[in-house]
């Protein structure tokens, strides 16, 4: 049961986040998925840094160093959001 509270919360941070980047980017909500990587949605290293700061913001979180996986999943951008949450 503790499992599957961790991965409803992920599936809540992960459905955030895919609202947000479809908002932000004037996406269809079904060209983004989980498996969509940066480089699907056209975002370079500087856009990506601004994404990251405005995830900080609508997640309340402060990722300890801005450093990321190239061309990372939404999956890869959601487990930055759990290992930079308190809690």
């Amino acid at each position: 049961m503790k499992d599957g509270g961790f991965f409803m919360l992920r599936d809540e941070m992960l459905d955030k986040l895919k609202s947000m980047i479809v908002e932000k980017f004037d996406l269809k909500p079904e060209s983004v998925s989980a498996s969509t990587t940066q480089s699907e949605l056209g975002i370079d290293s500087i856009i990506m840094v601004d994404l990251m700061m405005d995830v900080e913001e609508r997640f309340g979180i402060e990722f300890k160093e801005l450093q990321f996986p190239k061309n990372p999943s939404l999956n890869d951008i959601v487990d930055l959001i759990a290992a930079n949450s308190n809690g």
